[in-house]
């Protein structure tokens, strides 16, 4: 899916790749579709633009994909390859979606 058209403008200033060639374009849409999917997983809907929350999804849509934009290559501190933080957080999510739906009659204690 990527970025959507009307706001590629504006993702791509914010990465501030103006400059980038294709990759750069295809990691950033990459990205946008992680931060989209992250949010959607933490139970943040994407808001029509006419919502007022729409400016504050957006805030947030720039700033995941340009941590995903900037952490898509390994790491290394000391010599050591160091943690992603943002990779942790997306792993994390996705753990958390995945997990089993629990229902009340198995955190209530009754008996079945």
């Amino acid at each position: 899916m990527g970025v959507p058209e009307a706001l590629l403008e504006s993702v791509v200033a914010y990465c501030s790749a103006q400059d980038g060639d294709e990759d750069d374009l295809r990691n950033i849409n990459e990205a946008w579709d992680g931060a989209a999917a992250y949010l959607k997983g933490a139970g943040v809907a994407a808001p029509q633009e006419t919502d007022e929350r729409w400016p504050l999804w957006f805030e947030v849509m720039k700033g995941l994909t340009l941590d995903g934009f900037d952490q898509r290559g390994a790491q290394f501190e000391q010599g050591k390859l160091a943690d992603n933080p943002s990779f942790r957080r997306k792993l994390n999510q996705l753990k958390f979606a995945s997990l089993p739906d629990v229902s009340d009659s198995d955190t209530q204690g009754g008996t079945a």
